[in-house]
């Protein structure tokens, strides 16, 4: 038997018929099992893509099925209000234009192309556009405008395709300054702008067919600088190739759907690898429907409300949401799955909790299988296949294809020390085709690529703490960066998380390590109720210290938040969390210090690479120094920055 004629587990033919691997074509396969992955590995990527480009690969779908929708965009999660449709043509047309335009504004040279929008069809023209014509650089528009000028900067953008008010606020009500910030800019595209000249479709449209250059022929080529690295002053650029990409959306295809006929709900932004790719260039990679869920995703509580309605009317076969996203639907009261034709519900950016995965499928029959992925990897790097079981609860699943994880040691400046063995702790590192050639400031690549690695594989330091388990199930621990250390204890937060999250008041909680002068630091827990719920302080610590297995992960408080912060693709934003621990921390002890004798400020200062609480008091002159004096030696014990600002009351 060859490889092209491998069978399943069941005995049925591995490939899709009329889609085995052959060059210039798409080849279609459902994995389902691990002999499934054994046989796409041996197979080169080449022959599983219709293109060696975004590009490409977008106009083979649109050749096949011209007149299908490739996009419907929801106006609202309402079904009286009709959604926009775009159609392969339409599609394939518009970033024609939008490319030669690009190139045309950046004299006829490779193009940088910053995109600051909210989930709207425009985003992924601007986005493909940009990719054929040069770099693509999609920007989160809430990020503050010094962090959006530092990505711009990084990526010298040359055209930046933005909007108005009209979708809310944004940083587009900053355009002025953004604009004085960048001095490679050239031109600024307003989508739904009041002046034609700019209007970012009127300019598109007018533009001749076709590309007017050479697309690019080398899949190695760089298509995409995506900001990562969270809410720090200046956020990393990630460097992906349209060979990363579109590898990475045929794995997620081969996962969740590879089907022509699928719909792919999407609600994670267009700025996230989620979005960009393992959901948007997925779905047009395959000929499918992507049906974006409004501007807003899963940030709008009218479409976690009417998820069901939604998904039934436009026949969503498969989707991504975080955890977050599951149990919110999950606590909708009255609510009915009955007549979807979901396949597959993916969910990531966190740990599913155990109930959470038992309770939906028992609700909806529906399994939420966990994914693990990164944009330094361009998408996902392990899933559990759907072979009709419960998913392993807990693990993240098994590595995709061409991907393999292990857990290692490293020593400070990232050199391998050892190779952990099955089910042993340590530091989660990937290889593969899929990993990133690298950061736009190359300085950043010492320590994300490990050295010392055996074989030719460039390998990646992710950050997670976790083990690959005998039978080849990755578990992760939490980020390096999120585990709590009390003393001598590193304190997972998940064994406090799941605790919470079983008590029939919480949805979300998520634990983080409260700065402490003696022990660095002590566990708390912030939940988020059910609506209608609720719970006394008491009665969740009595839960925890009967329920959590180690002592010294017990929290030593729990807050209650009316809504944990939550980022932007819908993951707790724990950064947001420990500054507001800091914060609180830093004002209590002030104000024990001043004792009623002035008055102080307290604040957070993101600018620097570490954040750093800054407090303001203003005493008595007499008091100045002795108050300073205090201050500093009460803060002096803490292992986050103090910045300490006197001046005398008036």
């Amino acid at each position: 038997m060859t490889t092209l004629e491998s069978t399943t587990a069941a005995g049925q033919p591995l490939w899709i018929e009329g889609c085995t691997p052959k060059a210039g074509h798409l080849a279609r396969v459902h994995l389902r099992s691990t002999a499934d992955i054994a046989a796409v590995e041996a197979i080169a990527p080449e022959l599983l893509l219709p293109g060696v480009s975004i590009y490409d690969c977008i106009r083979a779908s649109a050749t096949r099925t011209p007149d299908k929708a490739a996009i419907i965009h929801l106006a609202s999660a309402e079904a009286a209000d009709a959604p926009r449709v775009i159609s392969y043509r339409e599609l394939i047309d518009s970033i024609e234009k939008a490319a030669r335009l690009f190139r045309a504004i950046s004299g006829g040279e490779r193009a940088s192309v910053s995109i600051i929008l909210p989930m709207l069809p425009e985003a992924l023209i601007a986005a493909w556009g940009g990719a054929t014509a040069g770099i693509s650089n999609p920007i989160n528009p809430y990020l503050e405008t010094r962090q959006i000028a530092s990505i711009m900067n990084a990526a010298k953008t040359t055209v930046l395709v933005t909007t108005t008010r009209q979708y809310g606020a944004g940083a587009w009500d900053r355009l002025d300054e953004i604009k004085s910030l960048v001095p490679t800019l050239k031109r600024v595209l307003i989508v739904n702008g009041d002046d034609a000249a700019d209007d970012f479709s009127a300019t598109v449209a007018a533009q001749e067919s076709g590309l007017g250059f050479t697309p690019p022929s080398d899949p190695h080529v760089e298509a995409v600088y995506l900001p990562t690295g969270g809410t720090t002053a200046a956020p990393k650029l990630v460097r992906m190739t349209h060979r990363g990409q579109l590898l990475a959306a045929w794995i997620m295809g081969a996962l969740a759907d590879p089907s022509p006929e699928g719909v792919v709900g999407h609600a994670m932004p267009n700025f996230h690898v989620g979005g960009g790719v393992i959901l948007s260039l997925r779905a047009i990679l395959y000929g499918q429907t992507l049906l974006t869920l409004t501007t807003d995703g899963f940030r709008s509580q009218a479409v976690v409300r009417n998820f069901w309605d939604i998904a039934r009317r436009h026949r969503v076969s498969s989707l991504i949401a975080t955890p977050a996203t599951a149990a919110a639907i999950l606590a909708l009261p009255d609510s009915s799955s009955e007549g979807h034709c979901i396949k597959s519900f993916n969910a990531g950016g966190s740990t599913i909790p155990v109930e959470l995965l038992r309770a939906f499928h028992a609700r909806f029959g529906i399994w939420l299988r966990e994914l693990w992925g990164m944009s330094e990897i361009q998408g996902a790097v392990s899933g559990h296949l759907d072979d009709g079981t419960e998913p392993v609860a807990g693990s993240v699943g098994r590595c995709l294809p061409w991907h393999p994880v292990m857990a290692i040691e490293v020593d400070a400046d990232n050199n391998l020390v050892r190779i952990c063995e099955p089910g042993e702790r340590g530091v989660l590192v990937i290889g593969g085709p899929n990993v990133t050639p690298g950061y736009a400031d190359p300085s950043l690549d010492d320590e994300f690529f490990v050295k010392g690695m055996p074989g030719t594989l460039r390998w990646a330091n992710t950050g997670d703490l976790g083990t690959v388990d005998a039978n080849g199930f990755i578990w992760l621990f939490g980020r390096a960066k999120d585990v709590i250390i009390r003393g001598g204890h590193n304190i997972d937060p998940k064994m406090i998380e799941e605790v919470l999250v079983c008590h029939p008041a919480v949805q979300i909680a998520a634990a983080v390590g409260r700065p402490d002068s003696s022990k660095g630091e002590m566990p708390i827990a912030y939940v988020q109720f059910k609506e209608g719920h609720s719970a006394s302080r008491e009665e969740l610590l009595a839960l925890c210290k009967d329920k959590v297995q180690e002592r010294a992960a017990v929290p030593i408080d729990i807050i209650a938040l009316a809504q944990i912060p939550m980022t932007a693709v819908g993951k707790i934003n724990k950064p947001a969390l420990r500054l507001l621990t800091m914060r609180q921390i830093a004002s209590e002890e002030s104000t024990k210090i001043i004792d009623g004798c002035g008055h102080c400020e307290v604040s957070i200062d993101e600018t620097g690479k570490r954040p750093a609480v800054q407090i303001k008091v203003q005493v008595a002159a007499d008091r100045l120094g002795d108050i300073e004096s205090k201050l500093k030696h009460r803060f002096r014990d803490y292992e986050f920055l103090t910045v300490i600002e006197m001046s005398a009351a008036a």
